[in-house]
């Protein structure tokens, strides 16, 4: 049934076959007061470890149980680091997994990791479940569920280390073993069982992830889902995981062409930014063929070695766009922060997130944003306004034109310019329409990124203060509504920027199909007859579209509406598209596509 799934996975099994264990030295630290950094020298092991056992590469097996007790000392030795959120728990699973399959209780091909490995793996594993696993933090109630501890992909990378861990442990006869917050090995792992069955039920039912969407960081979070669907100990469990991991590459599915991601989204850095490439649309060649093939290298291995295949009905919707057609794709994520929410501790409001997702699809670009209020920096949990995403793509690799403001914070220790920005923007979008504005308590100007790839910025024409521009089947105009701009060199790929003078001035982006104008010319005529009009801080702007937009420009004001209503709504679903549907709070979700229809239970 899965065929063509299995050869690309086998592919990437292949692909590194033969090659020897790289030596990665431990990192310096990334921030100021942290240990250093273990992430690469333990991902090298990891992913050397699991494909040298899986592929029966005898030829490395001493070397590869020499490297599981090395890293295993490491930790031991060095508590700090295996503490800190940027080393320990990233690749962990890759070396459980291999013990799961190949130690000497394994379940593949028992004996090829040795009893000398399994030994000190298991010794510090014991050691890092004593000191980390809060019962507390495995609190199953739904709403604690939603409490993130450094955020949200680190706090689930955390939490299903502690949950593989102990399964390994358990497997080993330390069911009974005492942990210092109190009960045992097997109340912890019950304790933590219960947390994921709930979490992933809320997530569900309520938009996903406050992260949202990110291309980043998005498959960081579901990395650490899979395990429980190849180890859960129920098989209510394993279907629930199942149709989550299905639920996810169903939205991403729905917002994208060609494997290029649209749509609003958080925690999206800089040269990640004005890029197509993402650990989703790397992971989704493997299930759909889409994109290019690559040689696993960051977080594949987890994928490849699981047993979950991706469901044909979702295989298509990935893979014609033509058949998606034209439509909006509608959310209501998380993001606002609670009374007592505290870096690290992030602490959402959970009636509602004060955050309406809108996206406008066809099969030629995707024109996508978050709508939501302007609070201040405080009333937002950072993981959601951390580097906003918003803009267009297009059809082809890195083609986009992005109205994103200028970051205006440092990142860590290395960082020589800005990266970051935290609640820079705030915009109304109706269909192909979208107006934005950097955010009043927000220290850098807004900018658009017209892009190199696609010829995006090689296209740009000016008509009566309108900036035009075409990729493939698709228009775009931009216009910069107070002061002029001048053009700036991106940092990262080919495409300028427009650096607007007047750093809190509006941009107004129409988009279209070149089906619905027979030149690009007739495009620019039917743009530069519309124009915003101003009365003191508010602008009203009549879209090509034949919305009618109300733009208050100096405060957060419910008279901010798009055809009279205010422009963020609190619907009532958690998903909402031609394709993916769920009510807010459902207990299933629905996946239509070309005849087809898939119902999701949780």
């Amino acid at each position: 049934m899965y065929t063509a799934q299995n050869e690309r996975f086998l592919r990437g099994w292949e692909c590194r076959r033969g090659e020897p264990l790289a030596d990665v030295p431990v990192d310096p630290p990334v921030f100021a007061g942290h240990p250093r950094v273990a992430r690469s020298f333990s991902r090298a092991i990891a992913h050397f470890v699991i494909r040298v056992f899986h592929n029966r590469e005898a030829e490395y097996y001493e070397q590869a149980n020499d490297a599981i007790i090395r890293n295993s000392k490491f930790y031991i030795e060095n508590t700090d680091v295996r503490d800190d959120r940027d080393s320990f728990y990233w690749n962990i699973g890759e070396i459980c997994r291999a013990i799961i399959h190949y130690g000497t209780l394994g379940d593949e091909d028992p004996g090829l990791v040795s009893s000398e490995a399994e030994k000190i793996f298991l010794e510090m594993a014991l050691g890092y479940c004593n000191d980390m696993s809060k019962l507390d933090d495995a609190n199953c109630e739904p709403k604690k569920t939603w409490r993130i501890y450094e955020s949200e992909n680190h706090h689930v990378q955390r939490d299903s280390a502690l949950w593989q861990l102990m399964l390994l442990l358990i497997r080993y006869g330390y069911g009974d073993e005492p942990l210092a917050d109190g009960g045992t090995v097997k109340t912890h792992f019950q304790a933590w069982t219960d947390f994921f069955t709930t979490w992933m039920k809320e997530r569900a039912g309520r938009s996903m992830f406050v992260e949202v969407q990110s291309k980043v960081y998005g498959v960081h979070t579901m990395k650490n889902v899979y395990p429980l669907y190849d180890f859960a100990p129920t098989p209510e469990l394993k279907e629930l995981t199942g149709n989550f991991i299905t639920l996810f590459w169903a939205l991403w599915a729905q917002e994208q062409i060609n494997g290029i991601q649209g749509g609003g989204q958080s925690r999206i850095y800089p040269g990640s930014a004005v890029t197509s490439k993402g650990e989703n649309l790397l992971w989704a060649w493997y299930y759909t063929g889409v994109g290019e093939f690559h040689a696993p290298e960051e977080m594949e291995y987890v994928m490849l070695d699981c047993g979950y295949r991706l469901p044909q009905i979702v295989v298509d919707l990935v893979n014609n766009p033509e058949k998606r057609g034209t439509y909006t794709i509608e959310s209501r994520p998380f993001g606002k922060a609670a009374p007592d929410d505290l870096f690290p501790n992030y602490r959402p409001v959970t009636d509602w997130g004060r955050i309406y997702r809108y996206s406008y699809c066809t099969p030629d670009y995707i024109l996508g944003t978050l709508m939501c209020p302007q609070l201040t920096k405080k009333g937002w949990l950072l993981i959601s306004s951390q580097n906003r995403f918003q803009g267009v793509t297009f059809g082809q690799m890195d083609a986009m034109v992005l109205p994103i403001p200028e970051p205006d914070e440092l990142h860590n220790l290395h960082s020589t310019i800005p990266t970051v920005g935290f609640n820079s923007y705030w915009s109304e979008q109706a269909e192909g329409t979208l107006i934005t504005q950097r955010c009043a308590d927000y220290g850098a100007p807004m900018r658009v990124f017209f892009s190199g790839a696609g010829d995006v910025r090689a296209n740009v024409t000016e008509k009566d203060g309108w900036y035009f521009s075409f990729c493939d089947n698709a228009y775009v105009a931009v216009k910069i509504c107070q002061g002029g701009f001048i053009w700036e060199d991106d940092a990262y790929v080919p495409g300028q920027w427009m650096r607007c003078d007047v750093a809190t001035t509006p941009v107004i982006l129409e988009t279209a199909n070149t089906s619905q104008y027979a030149t690009l010319a007739d495009f620019q005529d039917a743009v530069t007859k519309l124009a915003p009009t101003w009365d003191g801080a508010v602008m009203k702007y009549h879209s090509l579209y034949g919305h009618d937009f109300v733009f208050v420009t100096d405060a957060d004001s419910e008279e901010s509406t798009i055809d009279g209503e205010y422009y963020v709504k609190k619907p009532d679903f958690s998903a909402k598209s031609p394709f993916v549907n769920n009510t807010w709070g459902g207990s299933e979700a629905k996946i239509t596509f070309d005849g087809q229809e898939l119902t999701l239970n949780f």
